[in-house]
């Protein structure tokens, strides 16, 4: 009679958990729905790295592994890289030094972890890829996503394309996410970036 029981909790607790979302279908590290936008393509290995190596941004993080996505909707398409360098501190200082290179501001994810001048960026950075474009990228901006305040989300645009980065810490591993959004609406693009940071 016990086990009867337990069988029923089990199943309850199942039932819970899909109809709340808590244990959604995945596809490697994606989750199948980011808002109202689906799954449609996702690549990992070294078909996702070889995507990465060509973004300009991700292309000097130190991979162990790749991945990457493709979500749509009605209202647009969002594609996702995500680099995951083989250690947490390899990840956090290469995601420093790209936030550097873009001209970004410093995020609260990186101000006690780095004092030194990885992390530093000033209006005279040789290396601001912002300004290397001709005025085609805008420097990266902090956006607020009030329930959070780590990690820090980086927006900037490129070439008429907005761009969304950021720094994540998975179980002693440290991967860094580039969104690239075709839709115009931001408010959009922010509630499916919200939903990627809690999810992905």
């Amino acid at each position: 009679m016990k086990k009867v029981h337990i069988v029923i909790i089990v199943v309850a607790l199942i039932s819970v958990s899909v109809i709340f979302g808590l244990f959604e279908p995945r596809k490697s590290i994606f989750t199948e729905r980011l808002g109202d936008m689906t799954l449609t393509r996702y690549e990992t290995g070294e078909t996702a790295k070889q995507q990465i190596s060509n973004i300009f941004a991700l292309k000097d993080i130190p991979l162990e592994k790749g991945y990457s996505a493709v979500y749509q909707s009605n209202k647009g398409t969002m594609h996702m890289w995500v680099a995951e360098p083989y250690d947490h501190n390899v990840a956090n200082n290469a995601f420093i030094t790209m936030n550097s290179m873009l001209g970004g501001p410093k995020g609260k994810h990186d101000e006690h972890e780095n004092s030194g001048e990885a992390g530093q960026t000033d209006s005279h950075n040789e290396h601001d890829y912002s300004k290397m474009m001709n005025g085609s990228f805008t420097t990266p901006e902090i956006i607020d996503i009030t329930e959070f305040e780590i990690p820090s989300v980086y927006m900037m645009k490129a070439n008429n394309s907005f761009n969304y980065y950021y720094f994540k810490m998975n179980y002693n591993k440290g991967r860094v996410y580039w969104i690239i959004f075709d839709s115009y609406d931001t408010e959009y693009q922010l509630s499916v970036v919200k939903q990627a940071v809690m999810k992905i």
